[in-house]
């Protein structure tokens, strides 16, 4: 008959098994650890600060005069910005193509009024396909008042910028009833103005 082993053999045993099982598990949990520790160790030291953010550098922009026009993807330099391609139809004649444009006056400083008042004499003014009426010495048109009436007869309104002259160096231009004008500011906008009717 074979002989049981004894509580002592049988505990050495089991002691024996768990030392090789947790010599097999320490070498993949020391893997992990060389692994991300230095992960862990980062995320609970807050991490490292970002590093400084380096200054962009200005793009250098090129200046063109007045009444010359380009054509995309032409220029010295195009400065990293992406060229507009849509060619703006040719003015007719009399039509100016731009038009120099300065910072408007203050709206919440009360202007006094003048002692020669202008008679109160206004017009239809149409910008842009809106229409409004405008006394003589009033901006216009009312959502971005660039121009001004400056005056009206009875078949022409001649109208100014609010701050500034035209590139051709006028300060005012003339147009007749019915006429439509078109300008185009130094930023792209373009202006239809067309006068429909004068009152003086």
């Amino acid at each position: 008959m074979a002989r049981q082993p004894s509580e002592a053999a049988l505990r050495a045993q089991k002691d024996a098994k768990q030392k090789k099982l947790l010599i097999i598990l320490i070498v993949p949990f020391i893997a992990l650890l060389a692994w991300q520790g230095p992960k862990m160790f980062k995320a609970l030291q807050g991490g490292s600060p970002p590093p400084p953010t380096s200054a962009v550098p200005a793009i250098p922009t090129t200046s063109v005069p007045s009444g010359t026009p380009t054509l995309p993807g032409t220029g010295s330099d195009q400065g990293g910005v992406l060229p507009d391609s849509d060619l703006q139809p040719d003015l007719l004649d009399g039509q100016l193509l731009s038009f120099s444009r300065f910072s408007g006056r203050d709206p919440f400083v009360r202007e006094s009024p003048s002692s020669s008042a202008q008679p109160a004499a206004r017009a239809t003014i149409e910008v842009n396909g809106s229409s409004e009426d405008v006394r003589v010495n009033d901006p216009f048109p009312a959502s971005d008042p660039t121009f001004k009436l400056v005056s009206v007869t009875d078949t022409a309104a001649v109208i100014g910028l609010v701050s500034g002259s035209f590139s051709n160096g006028d300060d005012t231009i003339t147009i007749n009833v019915g006429e439509t004008l078109v300008l185009a500011a130094d930023d792209g906008t373009r202006y239809a103005i067309k006068i429909v009717s004068v009152a003086s």
